[in-house]
């Protein structure tokens, strides 16, 4: 079957099996590298996506049921000015997530910011448990987190960062 979607912008015409994963489509008909149908589960987010502007995870949801969705991958926002803000957190406050976890968090906390300007402990905490890699410290993320909203709002403010 063909699936028509949006991806990054783009629209796609997606060869899709029954029983395939929007994962495993996303990830062989376009090579997006930044996704990885590892869990299987939800749990670690290494395939998540926005889809039709909510933030989810690509290795629940069957290709089919994307069917004219617009779909956003971490490529999709990798050079956006939010993600450089939080990538200037992270140095910031010396909290660097791994390899494994990295674009995840960076989708999370993008998506946490595009809905909560200014997030509190609680946002943040529960915004990351789509996250749940142990590699960095709870404390420093929160930290990072909210410095990426600090400066995403003096940038869109004009104000110096």
């Amino acid at each position: 079957m063909i699936i028509d979607v949006s991806v990054n912008g783009i629209q796609r015409h997606l060869k899709s099996r029954n029983g395939d994963r929007l994962v495993d489509v996303l990830k062989k008909e376009l090579g997006l590298s930044s996704l990885t149908a590892d869990c299987l589960q939800g749990r670690c987010g290494k395939c998540l996506i926005f889809m039709d502007g909510r933030i989810v995870h690509s290795c629940l949801i069957p290709a089919f049921k994307a069917r004219g969705s617009s779909i956003v991958t971490f490529e999709g926002i990798a050079k956006k000015p939010e993600v450089m803000d939080i990538e200037k957190a992270f140095q910031l406050t010396q909290t660097q997530p791994c390899s494994f976890c990295h674009t995840a968090k960076i989708m999370t906390i993008f998506d946490l910011l595009s809905r909560v300007p200014l997030p509190n402990e609680d946002d943040i905490v529960e915004a990351l448990d789509m996250v749940p890699c142990p590699c960095s410290d709870p404390i420093g993320l929160i930290q990072a987190v909210k410095l990426a909203a600090e400066l995403r709002n003096k940038r869109k403010f004009n104000r110096e960062a």
